[in-house]
């Protein structure tokens, strides 16, 4: 007769619970079942377009909030350094997500950090060079969810970027 090990029974309790709605107790010492992904995203800026008015767009914080086309709403989380906002997302006619995002500019960009429940944790990077704007994000979380992360940002992120060039296109910044 073979045994599982214990750390094989606590990564299928782990993964059974997570996949599951009940939560009996806690994730945290589920972390074997975490994974990284990478997601990037390059986007031309038109020739029409200055590179200081797309900055000035990615400096201004509650506009890449407004300019996400899965948001709702948001509020300012006060004294807290970088500048942080809770912010909820609209994922579908039923289905809400809130997190935090905090925010720190850069010389040719933007640095995000988003923590959004549980253990999902996104760390972007925003940068304007060479006529292009580019977003690299990296998120980190339960290898079950991030497929469904990846989707959503591969969705709404491009159209984030257009959104954010045609705004600094007309002036917006």
């Amino acid at each position: 007769m073979q045994f599982l090990s214990v750390s094989t029974v606590v990564d299928i309790l782990c993964l059974l619970v997570h996949t599951s709605n009940a939560n009996p107790f806690s994730l945290t010492s589920c972390g074997n079942l975490t994974e990284a992904i990478h997601i990037k995203i390059n986007t031309p800026i038109p020739t029409n377009v200055s590179c200081a008015s797309v900055l000035a767009i990615l400096h201004d914080p509650v506009k890449m909030i407004m300019l996400n086309p899965l948001f709702e709403s948001y509020t300012l989380i006060p004294d807290v350094t970088p500048i942080t906002y809770s912010t909820t997302d609209k994922l579908s006619p039923t289905s809400n997500t809130t997190y935090t995002a905090s925010f720190t500019n850069r010389a040719n960009g933007l640095d995000t950090v988003s923590h959004a429940g549980g253990d999902l944790l996104l760390d972007g990077h925003w940068t304007v060079a060479h006529g292009v704007l580019m977003e690299e994000e990296v998120a980190t979380g339960y290898a079950t969810d991030l497929p469904y992360v990846r989707c959503e940002i591969e969705k709404s992120h491009p159209e984030l970027h257009a959104g954010l060039i045609a705004e600094a296109a007309s002036g917006g910044a």
